[in-house]
């Protein structure tokens, strides 16, 4: 895999690393297929019970990769198979626990799969949340969040504005767990993922199962969120936003 990191440093426990710290850990096709192919493979393995999502870097994950997407005209959230983000009705797939450890920026793409995939998030105190899409001039997916039962006027503030918030708001809202110093956020999450191997396995899955299922959102909000992001894509106005971005991103990065 070239932009994850797979890693058993314990019994019963993998560290799944986005590991593309030049670009933020920003998602691309690339990445996406790296983390399908590390989430098949801890969700087959019969020894691995629980894992630690986290990324390399000054930040958990950016986003997508807006460069890639404004080049190639092909948004890409999810490689087929669909198992990192969701199922065809919008439910995670994964049959066993994940916690996340988040630090620096967790934006965009990055915040849906922290919400989607991960069960417990554990966050630094000086990570920055937010759903930077509509300055792009794209949609914000807002299914995750309906999810995991975000208060709707939160999610209005992130998505509408496009500004970022703290740790400590996170939290507040129901986006995660707990915040704790920036250097404790791995630490503690493994230390959280112990706890929960050391129960049986079949018993971890099957509560989570029974979880998903009472938060199971309607059978059409999924399929219709993915028909207005297609519309949302390929907008003028998403095609313009992309192209801004990339430009004012080359000119930050030459010093002009």
């Amino acid at each position: 895999m070239q932009y994850v990191k797979y890693e058993e440093p314990e019994p019963y426990i993998v560290v799944i690393s986005m590991d593309r710290p030049e670009r933020l850990n920003a998602w691309g096709s690339r990445m996406l297929a790296d983390l399908e192919e590390a989430f098949c493979r801890f969700d087959d393995d019969p020894q691995a019970r629980v894992a630690v999502l986290r990324g390399e870097g000054r930040a958990f994950c950016a986003g997508a990769d807006v460069k890639e997407w404004a080049e190639t005209g092909q948004p890409r959230l999810a490689p087929p198979g669909r198992r990192v983000f969701t199922s065809d009705w919008g439910t995670p797939e994964l049959r066993k626990p994940v916690v996340a450890a988040v630090h620096g920026y967790c934006l965009g793409a990055g915040l849906n799969l922290c919400l989607l995939r991960c069960d417990i998030r554990i966050a630094g105190e000086g990570t920055k949340f937010g759903m930077p899409e509509v300055a792009r001039g794209i949609l914000d997916l807002a299914t995750p969040f309906g999810y995991q039962n975000i208060p709707y006027c939160f999610i209005a503030e992130l998505c509408f504005t496009a500004d970022m918030v703290s740790a400590e708001r996170a939290h507040h809202f129901g986006l995660v767990n707990m915040v704790v110093p920036d250097a404790q956020v791995l630490p503690t999450a493994m230390d959280v993922a112990r706890r929960i191997a050391r129960h049986p396995p079949s018993a971890i899955q099957f509560t989570k199962a029974n979880l998903l299922k009472t938060l199971e959102p309607p059978a059409a909000a999924f399929p219709y969120e993915q028909y207005l992001r297609q519309q949302s894509f390929y907008s003028p106005e998403a095609r313009e936003g992309m192209r801004a971005w990339v430009e004012r991103q080359e000119r930050r990065g030459s010093g002009a």
